[in-house]
């Protein structure tokens, strides 16, 4: 039974390139424009990986540093506030104003 089922299986793996040959060939659309802007929903990727960054540096440094049972959770959470307050639109800092050109 066993060299029956080992035999079969080499004869079915030997005719599937055959059988896959045999199939109508797949047509594919190609896209002709690409679009412009690279997210509708406004999301910037920057912000993403800045965020995502702090989640998991966050995380290492709170469980390595702490051994409550919520410290993961915890240090993701202030790593992720950190990270979009990092890279946010910075609200609370106010611009400099731009230096006066000497002669």
């Amino acid at each position: 039974m066993r060299k029956l089922l080992l035999s079969t299986t080499i004869v079915l793996l030997g005719l599937s390139p055959a059988i896959a040959y045999a199939d109508q060939q797949l047509i594919i659309p190609v896209q002709q424009s690409v679009p412009s802007a690279p997210s509708s929903d406004g999301m910037d990727g920057g912000k993403v990986l800045a965020i995502g960054a702090g989640i998991v540096i966050g995380s290492a440094i709170f469980s390595s540093a702490l051994s409550f049972r919520g410290a993961t959770l915890l240090g993701a959470v202030a790593g992720g506030l950190i990270g979009s307050w990092w890279y946010g639109d910075r609200s609370d800092v106010a611009p400099l104003a731009p230096r006066k050109k000497t002669p």
